[in-house]
């Protein structure tokens, strides 16, 4: 019989059986029955308990004793109870009480039982049939067909004629062995399987499900554990009993049943184990297939322990089928003495998606099966309507975007190879758009895509490095307005590992010996080992700086809160070691990951979480699943996610990311972009996450086994690869800058404090050594309404040192009152609030330390009040009154002028 043919009857029987009146109307009646027949049911075992234990009528006296003699003494004397203990009557009692308690709880089941039938909803005359259709899936325009998901791989169908007995038998045997007699439900199985659960309370309830009702499980994807479920299970299995043939049943059966991973049907079976069809199958073939059904995982013949559990099933299997007299002890022997030649095909341990299939088309197949089982559907059930029933999906696939992805990242010039030998780099990519989230291009790996590889645009955990710092640290802090972007940290070698710092300074003077042995260690470092001393947010994010992010995290916003706002950006750790600050995570993350939570400061603050496909149609056209109206959270204000780009701006003209971080259009017009570099420890990751107002981009570069990038072309392919495909996805667009909005303010900063300019900010010592413009250190800076300081700059201070007397690093120390006027000189010096003291002699310096103020000791040279001089010279055995000035610092010639001019300037 022809799969069309069946189909069609299938349907004609199914349409006749919808237009009868249903049998749902004679349930008042069939409780009503069952009632009558318990009634029966007591009064026989009434009357039967009446007959067994009445006393017999006789004829016979009592005797009458002998006056001559005594009554023979006894030890109890008590007088008899009124009541004797009967046994019969007692039994009799007991079972009238359990039928009439039995007849009580069947009205009330019968009630439930009636509820869940009138709530059922029959089988469809769709869902009986089981087709190969083609999925198709789209663009977001959904005019270009971007993938076809054929179900031919992985189910094929077979008609009943083209099976052997063997299936038949075998899957009977093993599955439903009366299913030749019950009208649906196996009542004895029922009541087997009721009593094994007695016997074991621990174990699950099994053994009762029948062919039909596995087959109505597979048709509707229900498969939740509910007494609703089972009874609406099996009211649908006796509707389908009067409907179609047993034979059609099994033909539904063995076309929908799970005969592997991925896989449905005793046909794609037998050509994917045995490269046969069904048709041609040895008995021991088809209770080898029929066994696979019980658990495909645990079953799955392309496993070392999946074969021998399968030939182990098979055993049983064949057992059984003798056991029921279904084959003869001479083909039992022969099946069990077969040796099994299994087909090694490399496809056959592919999943369901083929290499045909681009990396995105991957990813929208895992987020389509994940919502529909969210819905309800089992998993088996979810794959089967994506493979099987013909659904279009909408996705959200630019293909212009994805076009300039795919030419990119198949192009062996993009990608040096600095070592020959050495497995070839990989490299990931994602877009999506800020003002929905939605992704609208991704490619997953280096070269053309082959099979089912790994999509490392969605599928890795790898740390993302420095590129966490904005929405781990930055963000955060602004927006809790505990930070400004003009905060002063200072950026200087630091002891984060537990010596050294004043957590441990006890722990350190109670193992004053174990911990002259053990040499601290510096932690974080930063990425060049060197340090900038007093430096702005602005300029800790433009360079990079893990000190300073390592400091914010630790000392100002806490774990607590930076998880807070990981969470709300779609990465949810509970890391709460300083590492997370530097993006050394111990669960990594992805491109998607991070160009969604990038794309929070693009849109305003306001985080979406990343969607691949828009609409889901069955067949019929109706709508499945719709991914249109998303939910947004808001995680920044928009003033604080205006900030944090104008930060990230920096870091492309003039940071990290310089120049790779800025593109223009075709027309030569530069674009406004922002974003943040990353890399992990000794070079093992190379992350670049930067933005436009039209899309957000996150490129990962490394190898798979985790080797170190070699140094040359290699170490910034990352940043490279992000400018090629953001160049040329906006070569025809125009620049768009992001528009500022309410709640920003504005003030004049100076670069060392964070505060407003003082008098002694123009004489800045480090800029003057520099030959740099005084006004570069007065700068326009961007603030939360409300948090423009109102101090003046106490860090530049004007002071008095001694000439003749420096420190062990050659600063001019601080004049005694013993200094000669001669010796006193003013300098305009950086004043640290809290002094840096370097805690280990090969501590790096910052780059201010020598223009810091030493505030902690004074001039040691002029100890005691200079003696008066006769006719202008010396007294003899006095120090020297002068001495060359420290290097590097000029001292003036004439009285300082403390009217500083009031030009600004901002520092790009």
């Amino acid at each position: 019989m022809s799969t069309s043919r069946q189909n069609d009857k299938n349907h004609e029987a199914f349409e006749a059986f919808t237009q009868e009146k249903s049998p749902v109307s004679s349930i008042k009646e069939f409780t009503y029955t069952v009632y009558g027949l318990a009634r029966k049911a007591y009064l026989s075992v009434k009357a039967a308990l009446s007959s067994g234990t009445g006393r017999k009528s006789t004829s016979r006296k009592k005797p009458v004793a002998s006056p001559s003699l005594k009554p023979k003494p006894t030890h109890n004397t008590r007088k008899p109870s009124r009541y004797t203990f009967r046994p019969k009557k007692l039994i009799k009692s007991l079972l009238v009480t359990a039928i009439i308690f039995g007849i009580m709880a069947t009205g009330l089941l019968s009630g439930v039982v009636v509820g869940y039938v009138r709530s059922t909803v029959p089988i469809t005359a769709d869902q009986l049939r089981v087709s190969n259709f083609i999925s198709y899936v789209y663009d977001s325009t959904g005019e270009h067909l971007i993938g076809e998901l054929a179900s031919v791989e992985k189910r094929i169908w077979v008609d009943y004629d083209d099976t052997p007995k063997y299936m038949h038998d075998a899957i009977i045997s093993i599955e439903d062995e009366r299913f030749d007699q019950h009208p649906g439900i196996d009542i004895k199985g029922l009541i087997s399987a009721f009593v094994k659960k007695i016997l074991n309370p621990t174990s699950l309830m099994a053994g009762a499900s029948t062919l039909t009702q596995q087959v109505i499980k597979n048709l509707t994807g229900e498969d939740d554990r509910s007494v609703r479920r089972k009874v609406q299970e099996q009211w649908r299995s006796l509707l389908l009993e009067t409907q179609l043939d047993k034979w059609e049943i099994l033909q539904l059966y063995m076309n929908v049943m799970t005969t592997g991973v991925n896989m449905y049907g005793v046909e794609i079976a037998a050509q994917t184990y045995f490269d046969r069809t069904a048709a041609s199958l040895t008995l021991a073939q088809c209770a080898f297939i029929a066994g696979i059904t019980n658990n495909p995982s645990v079953y799955n013949p392309y496993t070392t322990k999946g074969r021998e559990n399968a030939l182990k099933r098979m055993d049983v299997v064949l057992y059984k089928m003798l056991e029921l007299g279904k084959i003869t002890q001479v083909e039992y022997e022969t099946a069990l003495n077969e040796e099994l030649v299994f087909f090694e095909k490399d496809e056959s341990n592919e999943g369901l998606i083929s290499g045909k299939q681009t990396y995105f088309v991957d990813q929208v197949i895992l987020d389509v099966k994940k919502d529909l089982i969210a819905k309800g559907m089992s998993e088996s059930a979810a794959l089967n309507m994506i493979y099987n029933s013909g659904i279009r999906i909408i996705t959200t696939m630019d293909v212009e975007v994805q076009k300039a992805l795919d030419d990119i990242y198949t192009n062996p010039q993009n990608f040096p190879v600095t070592n020959p030998y050495a497995p070839h780099p990989q490299a990931s990519v994602v877009i999506i758009d800020p003002r929905n989230g939605q992704v609208r291009a991704m490619y997953g790996g280096y070269g053309e895509k082959e099979g089912n590889t790994l999509n490392r645009a969605t599928q890795i955990q790898r740390p993302p490095g420095s590129s966490i710092k904005p929405i781990a640290v930055y963000a955060p802090a602004l927006n809790e307005k505990l930070i400004t972007a003009a905060t002063i940290i200072d950026d200087a070698p630091v002891y984060m590992l537990g010596y050294g710092t004043e957590d441990d300074e006890s722990q350190a003077e109670e193992n004053e010996e174990e911990e002259e042995e053990k040499k601290p260690e510096r932690y974080p470092e930063n990425y060049d080992k060197t340090y900038s001393g007093l430096t702005p947010v602005r300029d800790a994010v433009r360079k990079s700086l893990n000190v300073v992010a390592a400091k914010i995290w630790r000392d100002i916003l806490g774990a607590d809160l930076s998880l807070k706002y990981l969470k709300s950006v779609g990465i949810n750790r509970d890391q709460r070691n300083v590492s997370l600050a530097l993006g050394g995570l111990e669960y990594g993350v992805n491109p998607l990951q991070m160009s969604a939570a990038y794309a929070s400061f693009a849109n305003r603050g306001i985080y979406y979480q990343p969607v691949t496909y828009l609409r889901v149609y069955d067949a019929s056209g109706r709508l499945v699943l719709d991914k249109r109206a998303q939910n947004p959270a808001i995680v920044y204000s928009e003033a604080t996610a205006y900030i944090m780009t104008d930060i990230l701006k920096d870091v492309c003209r003039n940071g990290t990311a310089y120049p790779y971080g800025i593109i223009s259009n075709a027309r030569g017009d530069l674009m406004f972009t922002a974003g943040k570099t990353g890399t992990t420890s000794d070079n093992r990751d190379k992350w670049f996450v930067g933005f436009t107002a039209y899309y957000v981009c996150a490129t990962w570069y490394g190898y798979d086994n985790n080797a170190v990038i070699p140094e040359g072309a290699e170490r910034n392919q990352a940043l490279n690869l992000w400018n090629l495909v953001m160049t040329r996805i906006h070569s025809e667009l125009e620049p768009l800058d992001f528009e500022e909005p309410p709640g920003i303010e504005k003030a004049d900063i100076c670069i060392r404090s964070g505060l407003l300019p003082d008098v002694y900010c123009t004489k800045d010592p480090i800029k003057t050594a520099m030959g740099v413009p005084q006004e570069a250190v007065r700068y326009d800076e961007l603030f939360l309404k409300g948090t423009v300081p109102s101090e003046k700059c106490d860090v530049h201070i004007k002071v008095k040192v001694c000439r003749d007397s420096t420190d062990e690093y050659g600063r001019n120390l601080p004049a005694s009152e013993y200094c000669p006027s001669s010796s006193i000189i003013e300098k305009v010096l950086i004043g640290r609030r809290v002094p840096y003291i370097p805690y280990s002699e090969d501590d790096p310096l910052p780059a201010d330390f020598m223009y810091d103020y030493p505030s902690l000791s004074e001039c040691d040279v002029h100890t005691k009040k200079p003696q008066p001089t006769i006719s202008g010279k010396k007294k003899p055995g006095t120090s020297p009154s002068s001495s060359s000035p420290t290097p590097g610092i000029s001292s003036p010639t004439e009285s300082e002028d403390e009217n500083v001019s009031e030009n600004t300037g901002r520092e790009d």
